[in-house]
């Protein structure tokens, strides 16, 4: 299979010159975490904004000083293989799909495994990809501190445990996103500053309001905004099954389940590309 036989081929994007707020609006519209940023007018390609880089710099309104411009590209004529294989290096869930420097496409992890790996018949145990070290969250946690657990984990999605360290759900960022409202605020800025005794210059001092857009986290808990209905599998789950029940629930990833109930680890959608290049 190549590139061109699993990528999405209607791409969403932002411009530049653009705004954050738009492309806030944009990664919330579609519950994603990242999008592609290209030319204003054309369909060249600038590089990726993400999630994270606008959590990480509220006060940066320029798209163009948000972007992450060193991105690894594949083209439409590319085994899928090295597909994933880039995806697992670069440590990304997307990769821009280029053909003579246009944007023609996107692939992502989900598109490898949902179009590709749960068709495949793949039999091996997809426990044998799973990570046997599993960062959870309290499901008393709030939202805002559950967020900063994910970036510092690297996870989009954790699992969540109770006081008595039960699985009781799964959190993702995409949750937070969407429950979550964009809120515009103003301030006053001076910029040209006068004395008591200059009662006269009170005219012409230099005033600028500056409007920024950003996500307001609600006060919420974990436990409020998780997914509650668990998908999980068994040891002896394949891994194209795994793929599909993936597919059908609509996750990134699913618990490893002992005949006991006990959590033994996880499997996210990307440890499943590791079956196709091994």
């Amino acid at each position: 299979m190549q590139v061109r036989d699993v990528m999405t081929k209607e791409v969403k994007w932002v411009e530049v010159p653009g705004t954050r707020a738009e492309a806030l609006e944009l990664l919330r519209k579609l519950g994603a975490s990242a999008v592609p940023v290209v030319k204003q007018g054309t369909d060249e390609l600038v590089g990726m904004v993400t999630l994270r880089k606008l959590f990480e710099h509220p006060d940066e309104e320029q798209l163009a000083m948000l972007v992450d411009r060193d991105v690894p590209t594949v083209a439409p004529d590319d085994p899928l293989e090295e597909a994933a294989k880039r995806l697992l290096t670069s440590h990304t869930r997307r990769l821009p799909v280029l053909k003579d420097g246009k944007l023609v496409g996107i692939i992502t992890v989900r598109d490898i495994v949902y179009r590709a790996i749960a068709t495949m018949n793949i039999e091996k145990p997809a426990s044998d990809y799973m990570r046997p070290h599993v960062i959870a969250v309290w499901d008393g946690t709030p939202l805002k501190a559950a967020i900063e657990i994910m970036a510092l984990s690297g996870f989009r999605v954790l699992p969540v445990i109770d006081e008595n360290g039960n699985l009781v759900g799964m959190i993702g960022d995409a949750d937070i996103v969407k429950i979550s409202d964009i809120e515009t605020e103003s301030k006053m800025s001076q910029m040209a500053g006068r004395t008591e005794g200059d009662s006269w210059t009170w005219d012409s001092e230099n005033r600028i309001y500056i409007t920024k857009r950003k996500l307001k986290i609600p006060d919420k808990l974990v436990r409020d905004v998780m997914t509650k209905e668990l998908i999980t599998i068994s040891r002896r789950t394949t891994v194209s099954r795994c793929a599909e029940l993936m597919k059908q629930h609509k996750i990134e990833q699913t618990p490893v389940i002992s005949a006991e109930g006990a959590l033994l680890g996880i499997v996210r959608d990307v440890d499943l590309l590791q079956a196709l290049i091994t």
